[in-house]
């Protein structure tokens, strides 16, 4: 948690300092809410025979950026909690851009801790590029 919060430039204590967390009400340090939301949700997903994980779509092959996050959390994420992600495809859409036709991709992923509390929802916007649009750059 340390090393995460070091590398994200967030110096706060109560990541790091046992003592500090507990004086401030936490049960033990707490992760830096983003954690969860940037690290493996997808590593127990299954994946078809060329990579991409089932249900989310075939966007592999396309060209694609995150557009934005929503992120909501709900309480603190601490060391012991073992946490489990559920992720939706929310909406797929299509509009045309200076560049041409981009797809945006909507993924809502809820992320719960071994007794089912729910900690945080990330509402995840990516758009990409049909092959043929991103080569004509």
């Amino acid at each position: 948690l340390r090393q995460y919060a070091l590398a994200i430039g967030d110096f706060n204590p109560l990541y790091s300092d046992r003592k500090f967390a507990r004086a401030h009400g936490l049960r033990d340090v707490m992760a830096p809410p983003t954690l969860i939301c940037d690290t493996w949700q997808y590593v127990d997903s299954d994946m078809d025979d060329r990579g991409d994980l089932l249900g989310r779509g075939p966007m592999r092959e396309f060209d694609g950026l995150r557009a934005g996050n929503d992120y909501e959390f709900f309480q603190p994420i601490h060391p012991d909690d073992v946490i489990t992600a559920h992720w939706t495809v929310k909406d797929v859409y299509e509009r045309t851009g200076r560049s041409g036709s981009l797809i945006f991709q909507v993924i809502e992923t809820t992320f719960y801790n071994q007794r089912k509390e729910l900690l945080a929802r990330n509402t995840e916007t990516m758009f990409h590029r049909p092959p043929e649009t991103s080569r004509e750059e």
